[in-house]
C-alpha cells in the first residue's frame, strides 16, 4: 500500500539521500583505519560534515513538505527538536570530550555527565563479539565493494567484519548476475 501523504518523488530523494549518507560514513570508517597521521581526522571530518550536510538536506525537504501539508511553522520547530541544535563552530563542547572520555575509559571530568555514561555504555557494545554490529557494517562495506568500490576494499576490513563482508559480497555478486 502507497503511503497517500509521502509523494513518491520524496520517497525517491529519501532512498537517494540515504544512500549518499551511508557512503559518506563508509568512508568514515575507511579512513578510520587509514594509517595516515594526517589524513584520517581531516578526511574524516570532511565526510562525517558531507553526511550531515545530507540529511540536513533531507530534513529541510521534510520540514517544506510539512508545512506545505498545513502544519505550523512551530509544530515543525518541535518536531526538528530545535533546541538540541548547534553550530558547527560550537564543536566540539563539554559533553563531547565526556562521551569521548566515557569511550575510551579516560577520567572523567564529571562522573555523573551523562555523556560520559552514554560513552561508557557505548564502550561495552564496541566489543568483537558485537555481532549485531559487525553485521551491520559488513552489509555496508559489501555493498560498497559491489557497487564499485570492489572486492579488494574488503580485504582491509577487520577479520570478524572482513569475513562476513566477504561472505555477503559473494552472496550478492552471484545474485547480480
Amino acid at each position: 500500500m502507497e503511503n497517500e501523504f509521502m509523494p513518491k518523488e520524496l520517497l525517491a530523494a529519501t532512498a537517494r539521500m540515504v544512500t549518499e549518507t551511508v557512503s559518506y560514513l563508509q568512508e568514515v570508517l575507511a579512513y578510520g583505519r587509514s594509517p595516515s597521521e594526517w589524513e584520517w581526522p581531516r578526511m574524516m571530518l570532511y565526510r562525517a560534515t558531507d553526511a550531515q550536510d545530507t540529511l540536513g538536506m533531507l530534513v529541510g525537504l521534510y520540514a517544506a513538505h510539512v508545512q506545505r501539508a498545513g502544519h505550523s511553522p512551530d509544530d515543525i520547530a518541535r518536531y526538528l527538536q530545535t533546541y538540541q541544535q548547534r553550530p558547527r563552530t560550537q564543536v566540539p563542547q563539554q559533553e563531547d570530550f565526556d562521551y569521548l572520555d566515557g569511550l575510551t575509559d579516560r577520567p572523567a571530568r564529571d562522573g555523573a555527565s551523562g555523556r560520559y555514561m552514554l560513552g561508557k555504555i557505548a564502550r561495552e557494545g564496541c566489543g568483537a563479539d558485537n555481532a549485531p554490529q559487525q553485521w551491520t557494517l559488513a552489509c555496508i562495506h559489501a555493498l560498497g565493494a559491489l557497487s564499485g568500490e570492489g572486492e579488494d576494499e574488503l580485504e582491509s576490513l577487520p577479520p570478524g567484519i572482513g569475513d562476513k563482508a566477504r561472505q555477503l559480497y559473494s552472496a550478492m555478486a552471484r545474485e547480480r548476475v
